[in-house]
């Protein structure tokens, strides 16, 4: 009776399955492109060496370098939500206390 309603439902149950399939596959590549660090972080290799060669000075690296890095914190917090690996761990501010 299985093959049976399968094969009458076809009509019904195929496209969906498709629909569903496809779905799917935009869900992976935007959660890939989410949490692909790799441009932001050529982009940091970009800045340091415009620093080196005397192309911008400290202040603008400074301030587009902290634009560069909340950008890497968002993907590195995408990753965790979606519960990918992250490189390094948990990142911990480690807290000074008075031992007098």
């Amino acid at each position: 009776m299985g093959l049976l309603s399968n094969i009458l439902f076809f009509p019904i149950t195929g496209p969906v399955a498709g629909i569903r399939w496809s779905l799917n596959k935009v869900l992976a590549v935007a959660e890939q492109e989410l949490t692909d660090d790799t441009p932001i972080k050529q982009d940091l290799m970009e800045l340091q060496m415009q620093l080196e060669l005397g192309d911008i000075d400290d202040d603008e690296y400074v301030a587009r370098e902290a634009v560069l890095m909340q950008r890497l914190r968002e993907v590195r917090a995408w990753k965790e939500r979606l519960g990918q690996p992250t490189a390094g761990g948990p990142v911990r501010v480690a807290r000074e206390t008075d031992d007098e």
